[in-house]
């Protein structure tokens, strides 16, 4: 059975040889790795480190935590090449004091979303402390279109149930969803259907049961694949075989 982890940051930020770390991984039963970027530096290292490897796919983006506003959007349109699969992580997070005012964010968040509007492609969104303001500008009528997927999504029954409502939604489950307290998002994947429904590691974050509180690795995917196969009362296999279904529909992969 081989795994695809469509969140991952294998970033010299982490590891001394990026390289060398993806090709351990590939052969503990990987199929793909989406290496998602998070600033300026992290896309220009990812398009480099995906070009190296056929199971590698680039999905560059700037995170709300960083953004310029719609100097976001300019940069990605720059550097855009016709191997990225997805716009990626992206989003609103009002988490922290720090970070830029709400209108920075949105207004970064919308610039690339509008890149990926251009090229057809998914966006993969990083949303914190934000959903409803997230929704409102997913929702809107012209990305109707578009495809967009929650990474590491955080929402309750109550909010999926409003999300369900749009086709082109989509759920990427990570880690926390093996968490004893993550009940909330627990309730909430029951709902989902499992063809609007990805896994993923946010590699070195949120490592699952049973390797929480080490470093993640995108091969402790499969602990996730297994949660929720039980959790939703179907074989691991057939979660996996639709998961590699939904690829091919949202990115084309």
């Amino acid at each position: 059975m081989e795994y695809i982890d469509i969140h991952t940051h294998p970033f010299k930020e982490y590891y001394d040889d990026p390289h060398e770390e993806v090709k351990k991984w590939k052969e503990m039963n990987m199929q793909y790795l989406f290496v998602n970027g998070t600033s300026k530096e992290d896309c220009i290292e990812l398009l480099d480190l995906c070009e190296k490897e056929n199971y590698l796919f680039p999905v560059i983006g700037i995170h709300p935590t960083l953004s310029k506003g719609k100097k976001d959007g300019k940069f990605l349109a720059s550097i855009i090449t016709k191997d990225v699969i997805g716009i990626g992580e992206v989003g609103l997070d009002y988490h922290y004091d720090d970070s830029p005012s709400k209108e920075i964010q949105k207004e970064g968040f919308i610039s690339q979303i509008e890149v990926a509007r251009k090229y057809n492609i998914p966006v993969v969104m990083h949303i914190r402390d934000a959903l409803e303001d997230a929704y409102e500008i997913i929702s809107n009528e012209k990305y109707n279109d578009m495809k967009f997927v929650f990474h590491s999504y955080s929402g309750d029954v109550a909010f999926t149930e409003k999300c369900l409502k749009h086709p082109n939604f989509y759920y990427s489950i990570s880690g926390v969803v093996t968490f004893k307290n993550a009940k909330s998002l627990q309730n909430a994947v029951k709902i989902i259907p499992i063809d609007h429904i990805f896994c993923e590691t946010d590699t070195p974050y949120l490592a699952p049961v049973p390797m929480r509180g080490s470093d993640n690795i995108s091969p402790y995917v499969s602990y996730t694949y297994q949660y929720i196969a039980k959790l939703k009362n179907i074989s691991e296999q057939e979660l996996v075989n639709q998961i590699k279904v939904n690829v091919k529909k949202v990115f084309g992969v």
